[in-house]
């Protein structure tokens, strides 16, 4: 299996892992130099096999990786809004359907 294969089943295993730590994991497993994992794991991310993402709560700011993209929680809260709002238009599509139809009356 590649050096990139061997990174992504690792993720998948052990969930979203700090940059630092998927480096010190190839340079021990795969003898790559840190360098060389750096430049695989921009490769991976530039192909858009993994996703970067960056902890600014923590002093300093943590980069970690992940199979999958993170949305920011504003976007997660405009998705679960604009989830709502079609549920609802949907319901009363619904009805005014079911009322033109004379199967309910008003």
């Amino acid at each position: 299996m590649s050096i990139e294969g061997q990174i992504v089943s690792y993720l998948t295993a052990y969930g979203n892992t700090r940059e630092v730590d998927l480096i010190s994991y190839g340079v021990q497993n795969f003898v790559r130099p840190p360098e060389k994992m750096k430049k695989i794991i921009d490769r991976m991310a530039v192909k858009g096999k993994i996703h970067r993402i960056v902890h600014n709560k923590l002093k300093p700011p943590e980069v970690y990786i992940s199979l999958e993209e993170s949305l920011p929680f504003d976007a997660l809260m405009e998705n679960k809004i604009a989830n709502t709002e079609t549920s609802r238009i949907l319901e009363e599509a619904a009805l005014e359907a079911e009322r033109i139809s004379g199967n309910r009356r008003p």
